[in-house]
């Protein structure tokens, strides 16, 4: 979702978050600054949709659970807070300041032109050091392709990248695999893995 910094003064997390509570639409927290979440595609909406039902549908059976882009997500720090296009926990919730999660095992965002190096980097950096997480996936809305950064036990991040509407991508953490064909449904998605098929044998 596409987000933008706000001209403001200094604000503490307190102040933040009972600013939050008043407003209409949603701003994410990083030591002070305040960052507005504005509207997305419709692809983008489609895909967290999707993301929603089916991920919510395949946890039923496991002591995990997902919730959607209005659920936020305190970081190790009580300085940042964040609103992930999707939030998985397992066991019971941990909640912190202002019903924020403390303890998600994977979350996923859904990539825009306006937010991927937010996504991939200031996001992702931080992200990192909330000791729970296991999983990290980012979501292209223009091709099936999702990249699926995990922990490694020496606390380290290996990625994996799933391309094409025929793959399942593993959620580790949960025991579930998610479909491609299930995160692009409805949608008219280029599958990558098709069109580099019929290159290879144009050659």
């Amino acid at each position: 979702m596409t987000t933008a910094n706000l001209k403001q003064t200094y604000m503490s997390p307190k102040e933040y978050l009972a600013w939050e509570e008043k407003q209409l639409e949603r701003h994410e927290y990083l030591e002070g600054i305040i960052r507005a979440m504005s509207g997305a595609s419709i692809t983008h909406n489609q895909i967290v949709a999707n993301l929603t039902r089916f991920t919510g549908n395949l946890l039923e059976s496991t002591p995990c659970r997902s919730y959607t882009s209005t659920q936020r997500v305190q970081s190790a720090k009580s300085s940042q807070y964040f609103y992930p296009d999707i939030v998985v926990t397992c066991g019971t919730p941990q909640v912190g300041q202002g019903d924020s999660i403390l303890n998600p095992a994977a979350l996923f965002e859904v990539l825009s032109p306006s937010t991927e190096r937010y996504d991939r980097i200031e996001k992702f950096r931080r992200y990192q050091a909330i000791e729970s997480l296991q999983e990290y996936f980012l979501v292209s809305q223009d091709a099936a392709i999702v990249e699926a950064f995990r922990r490694n036990p020496n606390g380290g991040w290996t990625i994996e990248i799933y391309v094409g509407l025929g793959v399942e991508i593993p959620i580790e953490s949960t025991g579930i695999a998610l479909s491609m064909r299930d995160i692009y449904n409805g949608l008219e998605i280029p599958d990558e893995e098709a069109i580099v098929d019929a290159q290879g044998a144009e050659a």
